[in-house]
């Protein structure tokens, strides 16, 4: 939490308005409320119930077809792998859009279809997540939505985590399949599966996880 907040800082002022979609039960958003006004959308009614109740956050129960915010209400909205969950991006993309001002930005982290990793195992690489996971991008796709949606992407970088996450978990996923004879294989597999991606991601930039900043293109107004 305290990365993802020096990561906001670097993006949006102190005293800025935040909406993060798909809140959960609100940890990201009080770690930066502290700093900024803090609004959440969280679909899950105990999440939202608990990040009201627990930590007295600004959390509205709905999903971006439900849950309405003036048009300009926002300097910065978050989506923490939210947006490959939602079955029409292209809506999300629009309706942040409105909400946000001009020259406002979208925080979006995505798991990375085209890492190696997920070249790697493939089948179980974890993130792949069906049926939960609707979509999968790399930046090229997303670059298209984000033009179609009035949008440019201008910062990409890592999500520090997702690589040893999805790593260990789709090893456990072998094994679950496959049985102990891959527990030997996973002793080997895994070191080379992180270090090779780790590699692979920093001289491409496709990382397992990856961070986008899209920025709102202003009106013209002449």
């Amino acid at each position: 939490m305290r990365w993802k907040k020096r990561l906001v800082k670097r993006l949006a002022a102190p005293g800025t308005a935040i909406l993060d979609v798909g809140c959960g039960t609100g940890e990201f958003l009080r770690e930066v409320g502290r700093e900024y006004g803090a609004w959440g959308i969280e679909p899950e009614p105990e999440a939202a119930r608990w990040a009201r109740e627990r930590f007295g956050l600004n959390v509205q129960t709905g999903d971006l077809s439900i849950v309405q915010f003036p048009t300009g209400s926002f300097d910065l909205v978050t989506m923490w792998h939210v947006l490959e969950h939602i079955p029409d991006p292209a809506q999300a993309l629009t309706t942040i859009s409105g909400m946000l001002k001009d020259g406002g930005r979208l925080l979006v982290a995505l798991p990375n279809i085209s890492a190696l990793d997920a070249r790697l195992y493939r089948a179980f690489w974890v993130a792949i997540d069906a049926p939960r996971h609707l979509w999968h991008f790399d930046r090229p796709q997303l670059a298209r939505l984000a033009e179609k949606t009035g949008f440019t992407i201008v910062r990409t970088g890592m999500m520090p985590l997702d690589l040893f996450y999805n790593a260990v978990w789709s090893e456990r996923f072998i094994y679950r399949v496959r049985g102990w004879r891959q527990l030997l294989p996973a002793v080997l597999r895994l070191p080379l599966a992180v270090a090779a991606s780790l590699v692979y991601g920093g001289v491409t930039g496709k990382h397992s996880g990856n961070y986008y900043v899209l920025e709102k293109k202003k009106t013209n107004t002449n």
